[in-house]
Order: C-alpha cells, then structure tokens, then sequence
C-alpha cells in the first residue's frame, strides 16, 4: 500500500516507529464506529462514576503479540507514554497525565478535570492505541497486524497475529510504503508495483476507475472543505464584503468540477457524516452574484486584493483557490493565492496573515467536539494565539459563540449536543465566518485483482483483516 505520509516519521517514535494510523497494531479501549458513534473495543464497557470519573472494564483474554495479557497497569503505561510526548493531550482529553490509574487488573480510572460527556468517543481515537510496556520491544500491540519489519522513513512491514481473539488475518503479508508524490502513487499502482494507493489525485480517479486493471474505493468522510475568513483584519471584517464572498461561491461546480465529482456540496462547516451536524437546516447562500456585487458596493471594500493562503502540498487546494479568485473577480474582488509550506501553513494561517484561509478539518474519533472548539472557541487552537495576544482571533465569532461551544461539551444526550453545536454552525454561516465548500470523499485506487476492502469514514480506521488478491 502505497501512503501519502511516512509510515516511520519521527512523530511516531513513542510507537516505536509505527504508525498508529492505518496499521491496525494497536488498539484503543472504544472503538468508532462506521456511524461515528462509539463502540466497545479493547474495554467492553465504560460508566462515569460521578461528574468528573469514568471507570473502564478491559475485555478478558486479550493478550498483546508477545503472549503477555492486557492488564489495567498496562492501559496506564501506554496513556503515560501519551502524556510524555504530546504536552496538548491534557487539553484534548480533559484529564491531566496522573488522571490515569488501575484499580485492579481489569478496571481503568480516568479522572477528568471537568464534566466531559462526550470522553469515551475522545479517546477512540489512534494516538490511545495500546501498547505493551515495554518499550525496547519491537512495537507490540493487540490489533490483527503485528510487526515484522521497519525501514527508517520508508516502509513499515506487518504480519497477520495469529492468536487474535478475532481471527486471523487474511493477508499473509502487508507493506505500508511511502510514497510521497501523489502522481508518483498513481503510476506506482498502473506499473503494478504496489496493490493499493492512498490519496490520490481526485483528477485521476475517473480514468483509474475506467481502466481495466485498476478500480477506485470512496467514502464519505468526517471532514469538510472550507474558506476561514479573518474576522479581525480589514476588509473582511466586514459582515457585507464575507457575506458577498458567500454569495459568489458554487459549491456544485467546486464538487463537480474541480474535485471530480467526488465529495458533497457543504452548507455548513462539519461534515454532513458527523452525527451533531445540522446541515440540512442550513440555507446555502446561491450562488447569486448579482446580489454579491450589490454587497460588495454597499461594503467597506476600496480595491485591494484579499489573500488566500493554501497548503502548497494540497493540489486541490490549488485548483479550488484559482475557482474562488475567479469568481471573487466576478463580483468585484481582488485576491492573491498565496502557497506556503505544510510546515509553516498552520503557523501562518494562525497568524492572521491571511483575509481567506483553505482549511480542511475532520474528525479522527467517535467524538468530534474537538473540532467545534478547535475552529470557533476563542481559546480554540485556530484562534489562541489572536486571542491571547490582542483578544481577537481568527474565526471565532465572539462570546456567545463560545458560551454555546461549551454549553456543548457538557451536554448529555446528542439531541442536547446538536442544539448548542447547531447554533455555532448556523451563526459562523450566517455572519460569513467560513465559506463552505464541501465534504470531503476520501479516494483509493487498488489493482483491479485485489478485493475486501473495509472502508471507515475516518481513513486512518478503514480494515485490512480481509484483503485478497486473485490470480
């Protein structure tokens, strides 16, 4: 399988070189399931104690590669090797890193520093897979896949466990390689050099699923396309000039046109797949660019471009910002695409450097608050820095925005989460917050001869336990 990021990077050394995503060598406690809703995985149930306690109980006969048993002691070891790497899990997950104890074999504790309904879908997450205490052993985990070979920032090589509680694995050998370039992964998979390729080019889908060799996979996914609009810098702090920006937008050629055909027209800023979204409540805004010039007329805008920031690595992103400026044109407004670098994108994006930011954001859990809060709370990592800096931000529309945001964190039931999480969704519309764009398909490409693939919403969860490849 070919991968767009290395397998090995030094990100994952806490997992001994392997990554958590896509290998399926650890495991978390909860699991997610194809609806984004929780599901019991290495803990067979889960109970909040009281307010801020939550209590685990591990499902008996599980036992890592090496033969040793899942224990409590060793649910503690891995989230404590969590805590060492990563300073921002606390605030993540809400539970500070001596938040984490046995109370016997079978049973974790987790405290929390405040009420957090929605903690079991957080942690269901891959970075809390489980892994053995040891950690001068070869990476060992639970999953249906254990490790048989790591080559330093190329390729990770897996083997089915043949002891897993849920059978054994179909494939008798599984290569997750890097391959960076995206065309690259493509005519890697024409040349028949790799089985399946991750990522790719949405361009090309048509022509892989056309060809008799090659066949494509696509999900729905938990993550949706947008357009952050800066709320505290001129012109578009101005609610006129976002609104008309709205207005020019097609969402339906952006799909159709620039994406393939792959994905759904957004209306609002989380994806339709993520239970607490509202967008079939949401009005889309057009397009009407008639009325979005009026807009513009009767905005503060005087005739500067307006900058768009993208990713330089993203080649949709590209081809999406070349359709808004033309458009934005249309309706009398400048614009400058600038590309940065994936390593300094977010840092500028951040910043404030930009009027207009292509963002994508998606869920990696059961629990998807952390994108509400991320994006449109205040003290939200997109907008933190602003905010402590001069009390501003990026996107995040204000103080009634953030008190609905936390009302939402607190919420008991899904019907009480999509009322407050829906009020954010419509007020960041209605202001011009964002510009939605839309949700994002995930697009695989495998060799026509290779079968059994399980997709997820979330493509880092999608199954391998039953590939095959006929002759």
């Amino acid at each position: 399988m070919a991968l767009a990021r290395d397998p090995t990077r030094e990100k994952w050394d806490i997992y001994g070189g392997v990554t958590p995503y896509y290998t399926h060598v650890f495991e978390p406690l909860v699991d997610t399931t194809a609806n984004m809703k929780t599901a019991p995985l290495l803990a067979t149930e889960w109970e909040a104690v009281d307010e801020t306690t939550w209590e685990f109980s591990l499902r008996e006969g599980v036992t890592f590669h090496n033969g040793d048993s899942l224990t409590a002691d060793a649910v503690v070891s891995s989230f404590d090797r969590v805590f060492e790497q990563w300073s921002w899990v606390p605030g993540w997950i809400g539970v500070e890193p001596d938040g984490v104890t046995a109370v016997d074999d079978t049973t974790v504790r987790f405290q929390t520093t405040e009420h957090f309904p929605a903690f079991p879908g957080t942690i269901s997450h891959n970075y809390f897979g489980i892994q053995h205490p040891n950690p001068n052993e070869t990476p060992v985990g639970t999953g249906p896949f254990q490790v048989e070979h790591v080559e330093e920032e190329q390729s990770i090589t897996l083997t089915p466990y043949e002891n897993y509680r849920g059978g054994t694995a179909e494939p008798r050998e599984l290569t997750f390689k890097w391959v960076k370039d995206p065309n690259t992964r493509v005519l890697s998979l024409q040349k028949g050099s790799v089985d399946i390729a991750q990522q790719i080019p949405k361009s090309r889908a048509t022509a892989l699923a056309d060809a008799d060799d090659t066949a494509i996979e696509t999900q729905l996914t938990p993550e949706a396309g947008l357009v952050a609009v800066n709320l505290y810098t001129a012109p578009t702090d101005d609610e006129q000039l976002r609104k008309a920006l709205n207005w020019a937008v097609d969402q339906h050629q952006i799909v159709e046109r620039v994406l393939n055909g792959m994905g759904k027209p957004a209306r609002g800023p989380i994806s339709s797949v993520i239970p607490w979204a509202v967008h079939g409540d949401l009005s889309p805004y057009g397009p009407d660019r008639e009325r979005a010039r009026e807009l513009v007329e009767d905005s503060s805008y005087s005739g500067d471009p307006l900058s768009i920031l993208i990713n330089s690595e993203n080649t949709d992103d590209k081809m999406v910002a070349q359709t808004l400026s033309g458009w934005f044109d249309d309706i009398g407004v400048a614009t400058e695409i600038r590309q940065v670098d994936p390593a300094s994108f977010y840092d500028t994006f951040t910043a404030g450097e930009a009027h207009l930011t292509l963002v994508s954001f998606g869920s990696n859990s059961a629990a998807c608050d952390y994108l509400v809060r991320a994006m449109f709370h205040s003290e939200g990592s997109d907008n933190r820095k602003r905010y402590k800096k001069n009390g501003t931000g990026i996107y995040n529309p204000g103080p009634e925005v953030d008190r609905l945001i936390e009302r939402g964190y607190r919420a008991e039931t899904l019907a009480e989460k999509r009322e407050h999480y829906g009020a954010v969704q419509k007020r960041v519309v209605e202001t011009g917050a964002v510009i939605p764009l839309y949700y994002n398909e995930s697009v695989l490409a495998r060799q026509a001869t290779v079968s059994g693939i399980d997709g997820h919403p979330v493509s880092n969860m999608a199954d391998w336990a039953e590939l095959s490849r006929s002759d």
